[in-house]
């Protein structure tokens, strides 16, 4: 490696910002392996200790104890000096911070480059086997949503860690094996810094499927933020597109009593849409006993984001059960994931896909 290309990266690597990332949460112990693995106390005693693998790590009253030997400090740092740690099975690059909750179980952390936390993310969001078009499309709006998040957390001053590992945030999963990590790898640093930006870092929501139109992040969550409705002509040979959720009548009203709707047989259940858009707005239930008027992704969380796909969709009923067919997975704000993995392989690029699905924003590269 040349002089200047060593020096280029070293530049960068003080540039490319931190993450932290919950990975496990209220665990009663964990098991880290790796090779030469240290433990650190808090940063005021930097002092490491070699610990041997596998490390038990055990939550007590006073601290944690590592394979029964008490570490009384109220959180640990642990890492390996190869590059990645494998944390009750999974493996994560970078160094792993334990915590214990209020409740006295385990939170486990992993803090770590950005560049490489959106290795794991492009695994858990769609696949190292995608066109390489659409693995960048999708890194520059899942760096832009990171930091964005960082952003507001510092703001806000909340938080121990900056992103959830799961559909709350974005789906992160690690490190997978050589192989799929270096072709990911090629793609993120392709866009090494690159994000969307609308007066600062734009939200930049994708999901799955939108079915063939995208929505407006203020019908889902009620947030005034800037996006844009398209139709998408290229997510319809979707696996994703079509579904359908059936349900027993008792199970169904079972799962929706402690949320307002009372009775044991439904006698009506209609459904009103947003103006402009496939999507409902409002489901209106009616039973022997009550009528409950809920929002059509608060049915969603109720009924589960992976059963009720969507809040595109129709719905039948019976004294049996009822029935919805529905269309797209995802609340439908952003870039359409199968609709861009099409656009790749149609042959446009990385930033075609990102102006079509963020037309109010521009790509900027800020390191």
């Amino acid at each position: 490696m040349t002089p200047n290309r060593l020096y280029s990266l070293f530049a960068l690597l003080l540039l490319v910002p931190q993450v932290r990332v919950a990975v496990l949460k209220n665990i009663p112990n964990v098991t880290i392996e790796g090779f030469e693995l240290w433990a650190r106390p808090p940063a005021t005693r930097p002092i490491s200790y070699h610990i041997d693998a596998p490390a038990k790590v055990v939550p007590t009253k006073g601290g944690f104890t590592i394979n029964r030997e008490p570490f009384d400090y109220p959180h640990i740092q642990i890492g390996g000096q190869h590059d990645v740690i494998d944390v009750d099975g999974k493996k994560f690059p970078g160094m792993i911070e334990i915590r214990k909750m209020e409740n006295g179980n385990l939170l486990i952390l992993n803090e770590l480059p950005l560049e490489d936390y959106l290795v794991g993310l492009v695994h858990g969001e769609i696949s190292a086997s995608w066109h390489p078009e659409v693995i960048k499309a999708q890194t520059v709006a899942a760096r832009t949503y990171a930091l964005r998040r960082q952003k507001q957390k510092s703001d806000n001053n909340t938080g121990l860690y900056d992103l959830e590992s799961d559909t709350m945030d974005q789906v992160y999963v690690g490190s997978l094996n050589d192989v799929q990590d270096r072709i990911v790898k090629e793609a993120v640093d392709a866009t090494t810094g690159e994000v969307l930006w609308n007066s600062g870092f734009y939200p930049a929501y994708f999901h799955s499927c939108c079915g063939g139109q995208t929505e407006l992040a203020s019908r889902v969550w009620g947030k005034k933020e800037s996006s844009k409705s398209v139709i998408d002509p290229f997510c319809k040979n979707s696996h994703q597109r079509k579904w359908e959720l059936r349900l027993t009548t008792r199970d169904f009203l079972n799962r929706l009593k402690h949320h307002g709707l009372e009775g044991s047989q439904i006698r009506n259940i209609s459904i009103e849409r947003y103006d402009n858009s496939p999507r409902n707005v409002m489901v209106i239930l009616e039973t022997d006993q009550s009528t409950l008027f809920l929002g059509a992704t608060d049915l969603r969380r109720l009924l589960g984001y992976k059963e009720l796909k969507s809040t595109w969709f129709d719905v039948d009923w019976s004294p049996r059960q009822v029935v919805f067919t529905g269309i797209g997975y995802g609340h439908g704000v952003g870039l359409c994931q199968w609709g861009a993995k099409a656009m790749a392989e149609a042959g446009k690029s990385y930033r075609e896909i990102l102006q079509f699905y963020y037309p109010k924003a521009t790509l900027r590269k800020i390191y």
